[in-house]
């Protein structure tokens, strides 16, 4: 059980990690001049949570010596704010380092919203 060890000793950074990015984005969410639904806003807020809690686990996991908490938290803020969509971009940068095909732009959604149910070939 020794593996488990280090993780139980993360979990409550990553539990901050997790609410600092939720309550950056509930921040920025509310402090708009038209805030958006209420189920909307606490969806970006969690995804925001979870986009943090990644971001700062994966700088726990990387960086040597380990970083101090400071920077965490601040990377925490950083990665709330601007949003889940931080993943996206990560993820294509583990792709492209693991040597992993990326996605087709064309399976991605519009930026209005609206997703492809068919091609106009």
């Amino acid at each position: 059980m020794s593996d488990v060890a280090p993780l139980l000793d993360l979990l409550p950074v990553l539990g901050i990690a997790f609410g600092a990015g939720g309550v950056t984005q509930l921040a920025r969410q509310l402090a708009r001049s038209d805030p958006p639904r209420a189920r909307r806003v606490l969806a970006l807020a969690a995804a925001a949570g979870i986009a943090a809690l990644t971001v700062v686990a994966l700088l726990t996991a990387l960086l040597r010596p380990p970083p101090v908490p400071a920077l965490l938290l601040a990377a925490a803020c950083v990665t709330g704010w601007s949003g889940p969509g931080i993943l996206t971009r990560l993820g294509g940068v583990i792709e492209r380092r693991l040597g992993l095909a990326a996605l087709d732009p064309e399976d991605l959604p519009r930026r209005n919203g609206r997703h492809r149910t068919y091609r106009h070939d």
